[in-house]
Order: structure tokens, then sequence, then C-alpha cells
């Protein structure tokens, strides 16, 4: 004798060879029919943990005691004092509203720097069709003050505009390279 996991009711199987489940056909189709749950945030039936998107952003920006462990993820935002779960601002407003001009203008100029090297690469076909371009945004945003970013292999010798070929230089070394393959600087 074996016990359905849909009805709970013991039966004996018609045929031998696996181990059976259900009772009966009917009991199968039944555990493959979605089971309603409740959302989280409003109650409503729903086949997943929120009935739409609005109750999941409520739900998710709410500090509960009963969710220690994500209320722990919480933060004041640098610029305003607003909570959120960002490492610094509470949203992309708040940061371009609070950057300082130097900041805004290096950020500018970064963004400037790689479009303008990816162009080049691109008119030679040299960029990489899978090539993450915010990483590379990122890279030039990221330039300490002093240094410029250097193709290892310049584009004019063949070089790929990747991030496995990028490195910084200081605007010295940099001018002395040129777009020789070796480092200036030796």
């Amino acid at each position: 004798m074996f016990e359905c996991k849909q009805c709970h009711k013991d039966f004996k199987p018609k045929r031998t060879g696996k181990t059976p489940k259900f009772c009966s056909r009917d009991c199968y189709k039944a555990s493959k029919q979605p089971t309603l749950n409740k959302c989280l945030q409003c109650g409503e039936q729903t086949k997943t943990k929120f009935c739409n998107k609005s109750c999941a952003a409520t739900y998710n920006n709410t500090i509960d005691p009963k969710r220690k462990k994500e209320s722990l993820l919480w933060r004041q935002c640098a610029k305003c004092g607003n909570l959120t779960k960002n490492k610094k601002h509470c949203s992309m407003e708040c940061r371009k509203k609070y950057k300082t001009p130097e900041e805004q203008y290096k950020a500018k100029r970064a963004i400037y720097n790689e479009a303008n090297a990816r162009y080049m690469a691109r008119r030679k076909f040299q960029t990489p069709a899978d090539e993450n371009i915010k990483a590379l945004q990122e890279f030039y945003a990221s330039c300490p003050q002093g240094y410029e970013v250097d193709h290892i292999i310049p584009i004019s010798k063949g070089g790929l505009h990747s991030l496995s070929n990028l490195q910084y230089l200081t605007k010295e070394d940099n001018r002395r390279k040129s777009n020789k393959l070796t480092n200036g600087s030796g």
C-alpha cells in the first residue's frame, strides 16, 4: 500500500515497477495546478509572492523588524539623508544634484574620452562586438589624477579597444610613448 501525495489516501498500484506517487490521473493533474498564495504586501490571491510590481516595491522599500536581515542593508544617503540600499546615494537625481562641478566635469570628460577612443577603434573595426562598454567607461572614469588611459598596443598598430589592452600612464610617459609598442618609461 502507498499513500497518494495529493489526497493522502492509501492505494494499491495497478502496475508494478516504479514507485507510484498518485492514486489516479485526477490527483496527478490536481498536483500540477498552480497553488495560489497571498500577496506579501496586500494579501490578494496570486501565483507569485506579490500580485504586482507596486506591491513588490512597497514591500521591499519598507523596513520591517521581522525582516531584520534585510533592514541591515539600509543606509542613509550621503547627500540628502534619505534611507537607501545603495552605497552612497539614494537616486541618480541625488547623485547628479550633489556632485561637485569638478566631479561632474571629470565624469563627462571620461565618458567623452572613452567614446572618442571607441569611435577611432570602430573606424578600424578594432572594438570587439562583445566588449562591455560600461566597464570601459568605468575604467576611464576611475583614471587617477595626473594619469591618462593608454592602449598598450596602439590602435594605429592593430591593438583592440578592450579592457585587456588598456593601462594608466602618466601624461609625460603617454606623450613619450606616442604610438610605439613599448612603454615610454623604459
